[in-house]
């Protein structure tokens, strides 16, 4: 419970900081969203129009996506570094560094979303465990410069210890978080004010967890 509390301070104490950090993914995945959102209204030969008029925007809006969204799973672990050894890194430059590493990253998380999108299929349980064992893939190749496999290999090995735990605060932020969305989904009418505040609310509980994950990393490291 104190981990649990603990990452939501943190995450308040430094949330301006994660604000711009977030800013970027934010609006990646409200456009995206938005755009897929759009195409559900069309019918068949609404979308192939829309495909074949607007296919450079939407290649450009999905790689764009692509590559925010990589760099970020990279520079939210610079950021957790900075504040915490109290280094000045802007959260553009965390961006930056995560886009440093954007090809392990991405094969990494390429791989881990397939692994954990088959443990969801299996009445989902298996997938949330998954997640937490493979949790510090991202603070491995930020830091220690890990490549796709031995990332993957060393959080599953650095968290077996700590399983349970990990399993319990992953499964009650990510319920947590669908609860949340499930209520803002119910309350604000369908429409763009819906996907941004979702897209909002998706991202609050990205910070504490990663945090959770972080602490966890540097115990280890400190060890």
């Amino acid at each position: 419970m104190n981990q649990f509390k603990n990452a939501w301070a943190y995450a308040f104490v430094n949330w301006k900081y994660f604000l711009v950090l977030g800013l970027p993914v934010i609006a990646i995945e409200f456009m995206v969203a938005y755009l897929f959102t759009s195409l559900l209204e069309k019918n068949q030969y609404e979308l192939i129009s829309f495909f074949e008029s607007n296919s450079l925007i939407i290649g450009l809006v999905l790689i764009t996506g692509l590559i925010v969204q990589v760099s970020f799973i990279g520079g939210l672990y610079v950021s957790y570094m900075s504040i915490e050894l109290n280094i000045s890194i802007n959260p553009i430059n965390a961006l930056a560094a995560g886009l440093s590493k954007f090809l392990p990253l991405l094969g990494a998380s390429l791989l881990l979303n397939l692994i954990i999108s088959i443990g969801y299929l299996l009445i989902i349980i298996p997938g949330i465990y998954l997640s937490a064992r493979f949790s510090l893939f991202a603070a491995q190749i930020m830091f220690e410069n890990n490549k796709v496999g031995e990332s993957i290999s060393k959080s599953w090995q650095k968290t077996d210890q700590y399983s349970t735990r990990l399993f319990m605060l992953t499964l009650g932020f990510l319920s947590l978080k669908f609860v949340s969305s499930l209520v803002f989904a119910t309350l604000i009418p369908d429409g763009i004010i819906q996907l941004f505040i979702l897209s909002v609310v998706d991202y609050m509980f990205i910070i504490p967890l990663g945090y959770i994950y972080f602490t966890l990393y540097k115990s280890l490291k400190r060890n």
